[in-house]
């Protein structure tokens, strides 16, 4: 099993460098669920410190397993940094994925954005909902969090590269995240958006269609 990378055409050095959280995340997903089913066969036992609804709610409505993976880890990475990650109820994402790889760098890149928004917030409980779903001739994804919300007349500078009100460093260059979000999805004949969320916060969506 190859664990999700950058496209080639992305796969500059900063990019690379982005995208390895994502990749460890993903291959933390993957040792936790290994666990679980070696525990007990065809369950999953309540497990140290890992939400088991949570875990659960994955397991059920995502059936690639990369995909599946990739969430589990950013469950991880969400309860370390005191942050709520739920899947969305009508959530139902089955069978094979063109360019899985490409989903997994939308879908990780999309939560961490919105693990960024909530975590360190006034919010009592800081929490991000993240729904995947098959659209109309592609893959449908909605990360939702319940921050401070984009400004308006920001929603288009933020899918610049390079646009961060946070500091780069040679370690974590910043910027990146949303500019490869946007990227991918129009490579796909693709959409993203980002709206306000009822009730405070973010909401934002992308469509993707088949790789050409």
């Amino acid at each position: 099993m190859l664990l999700p990378r950058a496209p080639t055409r992305f796969a500059d050095a900063d990019v690379r460098r982005h995208e390895r959280r994502n990749a460890l995340h993903t291959l933390q997903g993957l040792l936790e669920l290994a666990r679980h089913a070696r525990e007990r066969p065809g369950s999953f036992p309540e497990p140290t410190g890992v939400p088991l609804a949570e875990v659960g709610e994955i397991v059920q409505r995502i059936g690639h397993c990369v995909v599946r993976a990739q969430l589990v880890g950013k469950l991880l990475a969400a309860q370390e940094r005191g942050v709520r990650l739920r899947i969305s109820p009508d959530s139902c994402l089955h069978g094979d994925i063109d360019a899985a790889g490409e989903v997994v760098t939308v879908v990780g890149n999309l939560i961490d954005n919105a693990l960024d928004a909530v975590a360190g917030t006034v919010c009592a409980t800081p929490t991000v909902e993240v729904a995947l779903r098959r659209g109309r001739g592609g893959i449908e994804v909605r990360v939702s969090d319940n921050g401070t919300g984009v400004d308006p007349r920001l929603r288009q500078w933020i899918f610049d590269r390079g646009a961060s009100t946070k500091r780069s460093t040679a370690e974590r260059p910043r910027g990146i995240g949303l500019s490869l979000v946007r990227a991918i999805t129009e490579a796909r004949s693709g959409s993203v958006t980002v709206a306000d969320r009822e009730g405070g916060g973010a909401v934002f969506t992308v469509s993707m269609g088949r790789r050409s």
